[in-house]
């Protein structure tokens, strides 16, 4: 059987957690989420939050019990037995959510880019997707090394950003007046996209194989990256609405070096700059993490086994790693950021059910599986806290565009033909 490196330690597991949420979306897709959401976006900011916390306590048990490559393809696989089309499915809705995030903050990087310089945005797109794919095939120790660089620039990055901000003292603009109930429908829509930008905690999970101790340390890095992150989200949320208008951010290709703009120029430069190195940072760790879960599930043989086939030196899963940069590339004719974001982020609530799901249903069918972390609060073998997980969940889900919910079922159903060709060859 194909077996993975196993070279990381809790530090880089955290920088991966981090690091992939905080470069995803902040700096793509603020500007947009302030459009909705208005001088609430601290708010939508929170909100969010508290909905991944949820889902991030969840993945932390099944983890801890499961440390394998394709994380969730394996929690559903071991919950639901007798039903293998729910794990090939999370599996399949994981991978798309990878490219569709890659994609998303590569046409990001082309739009800070063109600050600098004038340049075609597909292209620009094109070629980043095509660098960090290079670095994921050279090995998970010189990735790792790359990501917590480029990680320790984009925080840089955001901590400028929270010092303009508190050096405006308008921070607390945000909270002068209450959020009203005709303001809900748009804060909800604003969590809803938001949600994007914290997504990349799973893929903490699917490094499992290629950690150290990883029953310990992939709990550990789950929790604390998403609450530092959670921090400094909301911290940046306030600080921008503190330099800048929702109708200029909205309408803005680079939101954050337009509101850094505004205290000093030369701090808008800064920030594109750091813009660069943070969506570079998500693509990596997207095409790192998840070219993991075509290996795991080309291993157990719901893909084909040629993305199982790993590096003869580095051992890293080349074949899959090419394939995720080809899906991802399919991604970047949609254009605009906000669709492929959303996009994104319907795939992922849809699996994240499924995870919230799967920790249920093991309590009932294997309550003595080991588990070294253990989610508080239940009703007898009934945990609360994926309950709401899923309630919350499916209220996110109701709040995108209609062309959002077609492109995402135009993209499931090719996973659901693969998954029966597959059953019938087999």
């Amino acid at each position: 059987m194909a077996e993975l490196k196993r070279s990381l330690n809790l530090t880089q597991l955290i920088f991966y957690g981090a690091g992939s949420m905080i470069g995803a979306g902040i700096y793509s897709v603020i500007g947009a989420a302030a459009g909705e959401a208005g001088n609430h976006l601290w708010l939508s900011f929170l909100l969010a939050g508290f909905a991944a916390f949820l889902t991030v306590l969840s993945y932390a048990e099944l983890a801890s019990a499961l440390p394998k490559a394709g994380a969730e393809y394996q929690f559903l696989k071991k919950a639901f037995p007798s039903f293998r089309m729910a794990s090939f499915m999370a599996g399949y809705l994981i991978v798309l959510n990878a490219a569709a995030t890659s994609a998303t903050v590569a046409l990001a990087f082309a739009g800070y880019l063109n600050v600098f310089i004038e340049a075609p945005t597909l292209l620009t797109a094109f070629l980043l997707l095509t660098a960090c794919t290079a670095v994921n095939v050279s090995g998970i120790r010189q990735s790792t090394w790359v990501s917590i660089i480029l990680i320790c620039i984009e925080i840089a990055g955001l901590l400028l950003i929270i010092a303009a901000g508190l050096s405006a003292g308008e921070i607390t603009k945000s909270f002068e007046s209450a959020p009203a109930w005709s303001n809900a429908t748009e804060i909800l829509s604003a969590t809803a996209l938001i949600f994007f930008i914290y997504i990349g905690f799973e893929d903490v999970a699917n490094l499992s194989e290629e950690s150290k101790d990883s029953k310990r340390n992939i709990p550990r890095a789950l929790l604390t990256s998403v609450i530092l992150t959670s921090v400094v989200y909301i911290l940046v949320a306030l600080s921008v609405m503190a330099l800048s208008t929702p109708e200029a951010l909205a309408g803005s290709d680079s939101p954050l070096t337009l509101a850094a703009g505004t205290a000093a120029p030369w701090m808008g430069q800064a920030l594109a700059v750091a813009a660069l190195f943070a969506t570079s940072s998500t693509a990596l760790i997207s095409l790192i993490s998840i070219s993991r879960m075509l290996f795991g599930m080309a291993r157990d043989g719901d893909m084909p086994s040629l993305l199982s086939r790993t590096h003869s030196n580095r051992k890293t899963p080349w074949v899959a790693a090419l394939t995720l940069f080809g899906v991802a590339c399919l991604f970047l004719p949609l254009g605009e950021v906000k669709t492929v974001a959303s996009v994104s982020s319907f795939g992922v609530l849809i699996v994240f059910i499924g995870v919230h799901a799967a920790m249920i249903a093991l309590r009932y069918r294997e309550p003595d599986l080991k588990r070294s972390f253990h989610v508080p609060f239940a009703a007898g073998r009934l945990p609360l806290i994926p309950v709401l997980g899923i309630l919350i969940t499916l209220a996110l889900l109701t709040q995108f565009e209609w062309i959002v919910y077609m492109i995402g079922v135009g993209a499931i159903a090719p996973g659901v033909l693969i998954y029966f060709v597959r059953r019938s060859i087999n």
